[in-house]
């Protein structure tokens, strides 16, 4: 047997019940929350992990045959994807394992596994690279993935080894895959540091492009998405950020070029117009970014897209270029609104700072989102009320809010360690909305009631601003942002939904 002739699944497994899992985010932990529904309803659709396009690329370059299975975008159960996985019978299984969906992903492959006893049973992601020991333990994983996103050279490494491994079963000479021999975990060194993941390029034409989420932008108008990994790292380590476990701290960026060519290939073959740029900050570098916007712009692609940035990353020329080329949204993180806190949750960016930007993308035209983080050490009510207070000001377009999370591998969460703050080890409740820290005078409910006055407060804020707009604005964009945003959002909430 040879990759050639060897058959790989790359799946992304289901949602567990009651839970809803995005495994992407939270820099490749995942995040999630519970759901009364049992399980995703059909307007949540889940946002397409970049993890089985790539694979799915490295697999083509090798002559390998393959299927991908996004169980998530189909809406598949456990049992549903283990039926569908038997029906493939494939040789290796690879999948990404997700911190608050530990047990459950842990739990599906072992069933894979005793079904199919000959298929090799393979982890990745953030989960596996920072806590491999925890992956393998009590489970059926064959082998478990040490490798920073999106884990191409990892699979093209065990691709190319893998008439021997089915054989010998000797992972030995893998580098950077951890695995159990004689009830011992081991791990086997990494290779020099593989920085190009460029090299690779993502296979988007045997993915259900049509399921994924949409995004809406201040026209009302919504645009289906699909992720583009124009960069990866993030060079900042903020002592609570898994950014740099998943990504890695060194900064890679593609050919603005490939980018584009990128987007180019999903206008053709999807009919795609919106895009996600994944890159950890869009602007880290202004040259860079200037350059992807000007392809755009040069290309005349008509397209929509949205991107996460720094506040101290941004200019007015940026702005401009980035809205003329198809910028609808920007998602900023903000993390507090309490001008000490900030200095050690964003060092170098100040609350002017964040005004500034906040107002700028406005005029642009821009839907400014602010990512907040509630319960950081030294945390207190005085400061939550400091962080409400200066989003009424901001007035964001929408904000997002989560829990500090002390995620492994972290500085948080070696300090939580050490002091004791970490209230409870059950990893599901890892989901950035739980409440998992206790770091300071505040308890649970103090943190979870101002999150939900937050919530509450700037959504009204931004509904009445809609209908007290004066009649010249565009009366069916604030109809639209209304109806279809701002007041189901409002209901939802308030419904515990």
């Amino acid at each position: 047997m040879n990759s050639a002739n060897s058959k790989l699944l790359i799946l992304n497994m289901p949602d567990p019940p009651f839970q809803i899992v995005e495994r992407e985010y939270a820099g490749g932990f995942g995040v999630s929350r519970h759901t009364r529904l049992g399980r995703r309803s059909p307007l949540e659709r889940p946002i397409l992990n970049l993890f089985l396009p790539y694979l799915a690329g490295v697999a083509e370059e090798a002559a390998c045959e393959y299927l991908v299975l996004d169980a998530q975008a189909f809406g598949f159960s456990y049992n549903e994807t283990l039926r569908k996985t038997k029906e493939y019978a494939p040789d290796i299984v690879v999948s990404v394992i997700s911190l608050p969906s530990l047990h459950g992903d842990k739990k599906l492959l072992g069933n894979i596994k005793a079904e199919l006893p000959n298929t090799m049973t393979v982890a990745c992601g953030t989960t596996c690279s920072v806590m491999p020991e925890e992956v393998l333990t009590q489970s059926n994983v064959d082998l478990v993935s040490r490798e920073t996103f999106p884990y191409v050279n990892s699979l093209e490494c065990l691709l190319s080894s893998f008439p021997q491994l089915a054989k010998t079963s000797d992972f030995s000479a893998l580098p950077g895959f951890s695995y159990v021999r004689e009830s011992e975990v081991r791990n086997n060194p990494q290779r020099s540091v593989v920085k190009d993941f460029t090299k690779h390029h993502p296979k988007y034409d045997a993915l259900p492009l049509e399921k994924y989420q949409h995004f809406i932008d201040l026209e009302g108008k919504t645009h289906l998405f699909i992720p583009i990994l124009g960069s990866k790292g993030c060079p900042y380590n903020c002592f609570y950020c898994p950014y740099p476990l998943g990504f890695g701290n060194e900064t890679v960026f593609q050919d603005p070029k490939v980018v584009v060519d990128q987007m180019e290939h999903l206008c053709s073959i999807g009919h795609i117009e919106g895009f996600l740029f994944r890159n950890q900050s869009f602007a880290l570098n202004l040259k860079w970014a200037e350059n992807v916007c000007s392809e755009i712009l040069k290309r005349e692609l008509d397209v929509s897209w949205l991107c996460e940035a720094r506040a101290d990353q941004t200019s007015t020329s940026l702005l401009s270029v980035m809205s003329r080329s198809g910028c609808k949204r920007i998602h900023y993180g903000v993390e507090t609104g309490d001008p000490v806190l900030i200095t050690r949750a964003k060092a170098g960016v100040s609350l002017q700072t964040v005004s500034k930007t906040f107002s700028m993308a406005r005029k642009f035209g821009i839907w400014r989102q602010a990512h907040i983080i509630l319960g950081l050490p030294t945390e207190n009510r005085q400061s939550l009320e400091n962080t409400l207070q200066f989003l009424v000001k901001l007035d964001p377009d929408s904000v997002a809010i989560n829990f500090a999370t002390p995620y492994p591998g972290t500085e948080l969460f070696r300090e939580s360690q050490e002091k004791g703050w970490i209230k409870e080890h059950d990893w599901s409740h890892f989901s950035s909305f739980d409440v998992v820290l206790n770091a300071n005078c505040l308890k649970g409910r103090d943190l979870q009631g101002m999150a939900r006055k937050i919530f509450r407060h700037t959504l009204v804020q931004r509904i009445n601003k809609l209908l007290s707009e004066p009649l010249m604005g565009n009366l069916s964009a604030r109809c639209r942002l209304l109806t279809e945003y701002y007041v189901p959002k409002l209901a939802k909430e308030s419904l515990g939904l």
